[in-house]
This record gives structure tokens, C-alpha cells and sequence, in this order.
């Protein structure tokens, strides 16, 4: 599937590439995604990061259809790289010791699709 958003980035064979930029990752590289006002952070395997002047609600419309859910305003990770949900503290953990707190609206939604994909 192909996803073109003009002069942004476009999802081709599971790679999302930003043409601005040159650069092309995979998505199954990506571990969470965290907003930061207008940026968003991208974690990436072995703990590389990548700093995109664009807001997480674009990257939301993007990558829903990838097995990438937002389970809070300032986060949406892969499911792919989940280890567990502390239903306690409300936060999910992933690799590379990430960890990212699940917000209290969207916390049913959450619970319902991680448990339909286990």
C-alpha cells in the first residue's frame, strides 16, 4: 500500500520515507513515536533516534493501517515491539526499555485491541 502525503513522506513496501530528508526506515525499525509540541521523536532499534518537524497526529493518520496504535496525546507505538501492559500503572513497556503511560480515554480502546491481537 502507498500512502503519499505531498512534500511529507510516503509508506512504500513497509518502508516509510521522507524524501525532505533522504531518508527511508523500515516500519518493523520503529519502536514508539513521541510528540514534542510540533516535532515528533521517532525511537528506533538500538536506541537510535530521529527528530521530525511534523506533529504525531499526521503520523497517526499514516501508519494506522500498520499495527501502530496511540495509546496517549504524546504517544503511539508499535505493537509489534510490545513486551507488556501494567494494567496497575497504566503503562505499556517495550523493547529497549521504553516504557510510555496509556491515557485514562483511551485506555478501553487500548485493552480491546491489544487483547484482539494477541
Amino acid at each position: 500500500m502507498n500512502t503519499p502525503i505531498p512534500h511529507f513522506c510516503s509508506i512504500v513496501r513497509e518502508r516509510i520515507f521522507f524524501p525532505r530528508g533522504r531518508k527511508c526506515i523500515p516500519l518493523q525499525e520503529i519502536i514508539m513515536l513521541e510528540g514534542e509540541v510540533n516535532y515528533t521523536l521517532i525511537h528506533l532499534r538500538g536506541g537510535r533516534k530521529l527528530l521530525i518537524p511534523r506533529t504525531l497526529k499526521l503520523f497517526e493518520d499514516i501508519l494506522i493501517d500498520y499495527n501502530f496504535l496511540r495509546i496517549h496525546r504524546g504517544y503511539i507505538i508499535n505493537c509489534k515491539h510490545l513486551l507488556r501492559i501494567d494494567i496497575n500503572s497504566d503503562a505499556v513497556y517495550l523493547t529497549n526499555n521504553l516504557q510510555a503511560s496509556i491515557s485514562r480515554r483511551r485506555k478501553v480502546e487500548v485493552n480491546r485491541r491489544l487483547s484482539n491481537e494477541r
